[in-house]
């Protein structure tokens, strides 16, 4: 039996006088700094304010740290705290008099270098008083490709550029605004006895050494982990100034993409803090080597460079403590204390001064390989606005949308009990958000007829009803469904109008009578015709396909509830986030959803629209030499191939080795989810057991891998 389950990606939500700022889906027409910024009033006792910087390219590539956007979490949870957040927005260098008024200044991963105007404004800043929290990112994280990532920002050079801050740069990029009066300096080391290192670790999320609240001022309380999603560690350079809060665990992984050896020290406490904190002055300073922990599922904007959505995670809310550990460092920052330095404070331990290495001095450092790591999308210059892409933050571009309104209801209104009418909303941009909608029924000559269910309260009388918005799918279309009761008394003509930011909009004649409800039908989403999953592969980014395929692999073995479909043509993994939706292994599905490609990966995203289809056969896994292009998505047999090179890749359990056969090596990646972990799987397999493997074909950052969904796809051939 054919069952229907749909995924209507919508922010419906009424309007309520809540004292949080609600993040929107990404904008079709976004907002530049010539706009209000956004800003947060505090909740219950007020503590003080906090800034969040939106000046230096926070909303560059997939980021989009802002207080309203993927950092909309935080900042909300900042609120709950006592604090006003805002936003800070112009186009103008920052100065002390944008700072002064603030307890902590917030950068989140910036990628637009700073001047030494705007140097000398920060730490004059915190000299007098003010914090600030550095959030920063991986080696090589640089968004915007203007070769400067935020660790390299924040230290005040760039890797292997310290002669020339422009190396590499065009004659227009280097006499661009954005580069005048940008210097090499060794500003952070200098003054706050901390420096990003130039690593970059993968991904990890337990096993860290957390300094005890009592020698951390009680950030650490209630914190055991915080996790790292590719990221750096901060070298302590003057224990009296800096001091490290959390340290990765010893044999830690290195980012996959990593350039260089990606771990310097092999972790652990030699490899520099993952967090840190420093005392200046009178002022504060807080560092992570991520922005991972900080970041929330909601992003604002679309991207500057192609115009395409942005995909953001939840980190703050649901990853070890990093909500616990972000809202303590605030709180921590923004409470004034005396001593200028740790050596003042009665019991503190200082920190181990972290060893470096001679290629990490700032004069000798070296560019590993040419930046910046890829190359911009045609047209698009990071340091001018005017090149960013309709919806991004900057662009004064709008995106040309015409909506079309519709209302869906029964032919004659009943006047004696409550029914539902639907407002359909199409021809909107994917992720579109058109705000302040209001409904009502009126009769000729004006009078109110139609009391509303806001929220699911009653309206208290007839009038129009509260104020909502939507938010479009991945199809640009949206709905509502609004409750109503009629005047009992009234039968005959009416109106049933729309407005929009109060201006009437659309507007339809009705009648009115005592006839029988009828109930709305189900909400039908529109998509395209089925195609073959061979095909899906090959759609542009960003476009919406209908495949249907047989499920093979159980949802949820590689994190969240994705899973791999295959037909005879081809596979393609499925990324549903969280929610699992009841899929099966074995089931036959068709399924609609976005094309699009993450960490070189081609997959199906943001499902708008589901069928179950009963159960099938699962395909028989092809038999190949290895994993390649021909392959990806499909069930691969590797047979008779001996294991090589065991390594486990985090601390539940997740591990890869080298299947080898003749000069053929192809990695495996074994994810602890699927029931196999190193410990049980180097119980029964060694080093040189030859075994036969089945799995997904797959590829991550550049690398093609076979990964195995459960135990039974791993079988000794024969030991060695």
């Amino acid at each position: 039996m054919k069952s229907s389950k749909l995924f209507i990606k919508l922010l419906m939500t009424l309007l309520i006088a809540i004292p949080i700022l609600v993040p929107f889906a990404q904008k079709a027409n976004a907002e530049t700094a010539a706009d209000p910024a956004p800003s947060i009033p505090h909740q219950g006792t007020f503590k003080g304010k906090v800034l969040f910087d939106n000046t230096h390219g926070e909303t560059a590539g997939a980021a989009d740290w802002v207080i309203d956007g993927g950092f909309s979490d935080f900042a909300n949870a900042i609120a709950g705290q006592g604090y006003d957040v805002k936003e800070l927005r112009q186009t103008t260098p920052i100065t002390l008099d944008n700072l002064k008024d603030y307890n902590v200044f917030v950068l989140g991963e910036s990628n637009i270098p700073f001047k030494a105007s705007e140097q000398q404004a920060m730490l004059d800043y915190v000299k007098g008083g003010g914090n600030i929290f550095f959030i920063g990112d991986h080696y090589n994280s640089d968004r915007n490709l203007n070769r400067w990532d935020s660790g390299e920002i924040f230290n005040g050079y760039r890797r292997g550029a310290w002669d020339n801050p422009t190396k590499g740069m065009s004659t227009e990029e280097a006499n661009s605004p954005a580069m005048q009066g940008v210097v090499s300096s060794d500003w952070l080391g200098e003054n706050f006895g901390v420096r990003f290192r130039t690593n970059a670790l993968g991904d990890i999320t337990s096993g860290e050494t957390v300094v005890t609240p009592d020698q951390s001022f009680g950030i650490t309380q209630g914190v055991t982990t915080v996790e790292m999603h590719a990221g750096s560690t901060l070298a302590i350079l003057d224990p009296t100034k800096a001091k490290g809060l959390i340290y990765m665990p010893e044999n830690s992984p290195s980012w996959q993409s990593a350039v260089d050896q990606g771990v310097y020290d092999n972790g652990g406490i030699a490899e520099g803090a993952f967090a840190a904190i420093a005392k200046v002055g009178k002022g504060k300073a807080a560092f992570l080597g991520d922005s991972s922990p900080v970041e929330d599922a909601t992003p604002k904007y679309l991207r500057e460079d192609t115009g395409k959505s942005k995909t953001t995670y939840d980190g703050f809310s649901t990853e070890g403590q990093d909500s616990t550990y972000l809202i303590n460092t605030i709180n921590w920052l923004a409470k004034q204390e005396d001593y200028t330095s740790f050596d003042q404070v009665t019991g503190l331990q200082l920190s181990e001064k972290t060893v470096l290495h001679d290629f990490e001095v700032p004069q000798n450092s070296t560019e590993p390989q040419s930046e910046p790591w890829s190359s911009p999308t045609s047209g698009y210059t990071w340091y001018d606005s005017s090149t960013f892409a309709a919806g991004s933050y900057g662009s004064t571009k709008a995106v040309q949308s015409q909506p079309n309104y519709t209302f869906q209801h029964q032919a004659t209104l009943p006047n004696q009990q409550e029914f539902q009418i639907r407002l359909n909303i199409a021809d909107l941009q994917p992720g579109q958000t058109v705000a302040n909608l209001q409904v009502g029924i009126y009769a000729p000559g004006g009078k109110q007829l139609a009391t509303f269910q806001n929220n699911g309260v009653w309206a208290t009388s007839a009038g129009y009803s509260a104020k909502f918005n939507v938010t479009a799918d991945a199809t640009g279309h949206a709905h509502q469904d609004l409750t109503i009761k009629l005047d009992p008394s009234y039968t005959g003509d009416a109106n049933l109008r729309l407005k929009i930011n109060g201006t009437n909009s659309t507007t339809e004649a009705v009648t009115i009578a005592n006839v029988s409800v009828e109930p709305l039908p189900g909400y039908e989403i529109q998509v395209p015709e089925q195609i073959s999953i061979s095909d899906a592969r090959q759609a542009a980014e960003g476009e919406i396909v209908t495949v249907e395929g047989v499920v093979t692999s159980n949802p949820g073995t590689w994190g969240g509830g994705g899973f791999y479909l295959q037909d005879a043509t081809g596979g393609i993994y499925v990324y549903q986030g969280d929610n699992k939706a009841g899929y099966k292994l074995g089931e036959k599905v068709k399924l609609s959803a976005v094309k699009s490609t993450y960490n070189d990966e081609i997959e199906l995203s943001n499902i708008v629209k589901s069928e179950d289809e009963g159960q099938d056969a699962l395909p028989a896994p092809q038999v190949a030499d290895t994993v390649d292009s021909t392959n990806q998505g499909q069930l691969v047999t590797l047979k008779h191939v001996r294991v090589k090179n065991i390594t486990q890749t985090d601390n539940y359990g997740t591990f890869e080795f080298d299947a080898v056969h003749g000069h053929t090596s192809t990695r495996i990646r074994v994810d602890n989810r699927s029931g196999v972990d190193n410990d049980r799987f180097t119980a029964q397999y060694k080093e040189n057991n030859v075994v036969n493997i089945t799995g997904v074909a797959s590829i991550f950052k550049g690398t093609y891998q076979l990964k195995p969904r459960m135990a039974e796809d791993i079988k000794h051939v024969y030991q060695k």
